[in-house]
């Protein structure tokens, strides 16, 4: 009879365990988030991010592997909630301009951001063993400088061009589906240069099958308003020497990798992802070293160029890092 007892005891026990656990497991939520094919850096970005906020949030983070052209318009079919991309690339989207020409009947594809991430270090790569030194001598040379739905890379490549005074006019244009097909071309000699993001796997590809080589940009006020008719959101940054691809501090283009959300996102979920990133910022190095400089106080800057979500706003105040200069540039980019 005790044992019976027991045994009912512990069986009733295991159902209140097992229904609390259905409840946890049916309040959280499944968040997809955009971020890239494998062997882009914003898919290990991606894939990083959304390990972190799962762990802290309960809630199920599913990458998506595919470019913002495919995960913009599922903001607005709610398909997909989150999504880190170039702030060149979700702009030409927010806007409508090519490729997203008519893109939501000409209005763009709403989507607001939710924090400025880690410094994307950019330039075109060349095989090491090419002894091309400078952008200038691609020249009449193969340039992978259209990447399809990919808008991001081409902007880049042109705005690397752009810099040295270079049209697509000047090289042979080599045409690719995706970055790492880039990459891929010139690693098997069928380009001799392409956008090369430091810290991505495919770059490591390229240097461990022939050494790869980012070439230096120039960081003068010409040569950089050149790069900004391409993309405004490009800026020089200094590349100390270490990483795949820079052997001596060089000079490349830069962009803050942001993270975007649909408008309409669940307020409590974009909190708890805020809270998340914020709080355990530094965990994220420990995932990808690529994220050493996705830090909460990088989060709210005027850099963005696409208006924050009202909720994030509220948690940058919250937090005391919402400014009279950032509410400024909110109003600029709510107005144009």
């Amino acid at each position: 009879m005790n044992n019976k007892k027991t045994l009912n005891t512990l069986s009733r026990t295991l159902i209140g365990l097992l229904a609390g656990a259905s409840v946890s497991v049916a309040s959280a939520d499944i968040l997809v988030m955009g971020g890239n094919p494998a062997g882009s850096l914003f898919y290990t970005q991606a894939q990083a991010l959304a390990a972190t906020i799962s762990k802290h949030t309960g809630d199920r983070v599913d990458v998506l592997p595919q470019p913002g052209t495919v995960f913009f318009p599922m903001f607005m079919t709610q398909e997909a909630d989150l999504g880190i991309a170039s702030p060149v690339e979700a702009k030409l989207a927010y806007d409508a301009e090519a490729p997203f020409d008519g893109a939501n009947g000409g209005d763009g594809y709403d989507m607001r951001t939710l924090m400025l991430g880690s410094i994307n270090r950019l330039s075109l790569v060349t095989r090491e063993d090419d002894n091309i030194e400078s952008i200038s001598d691609l020249e009449g040379r193969r340039v992978v400088a259209d990447y399809g739905a990919f808008a991001g890379a081409t902007k880049t490549s042109l705005a690397a061009l752009a810099n040295a005074g270079l049209t697509t006019d000047d090289i042979r244009i080599v045409r690719v589906s995706s970055y790492p097909e880039g990459v891929r071309a010139v690693m098997e000699g069928r380009a001799d240069a392409a956008v090369g993001s430091v810290g991505s796997g495919i770059l490591q590809e390229l240097d461990a099958s022939s050494g790869a080589h980012l070439l230096p940009i120039d960081p003068s006020k010409e040569a950089m308003a050149r790069s900004q008719d391409v993309g405004p959101a490009f800026v020089p940054f200094l590349a100390n020497a270490g990483p795949v691809g820079i052997d001596t501090d060089t000079h490349v283009l830069s962009y803050a990798t942001t993270l975007y959300a649909r408008p309409d996102m669940d307020e409590e979920a974009i909190l708890r992802v805020m809270n998340a990133l914020w709080d355990h910022a530094d965990e994220l190095p420990g995932i990808t070293r690529t994220l050493s400089t996705w830090v909460p106080d990088g989060y709210a800057s005027t850099d963005v160029v696409i208006p924050y979500h009202e909720v994030a706003i509220e948690f940058f105040r919250e937090k005391g890092v919402w400014t009279d200069e950032l509410e400024t540039r909110q109003q600029e980019l709510l107005n144009n």
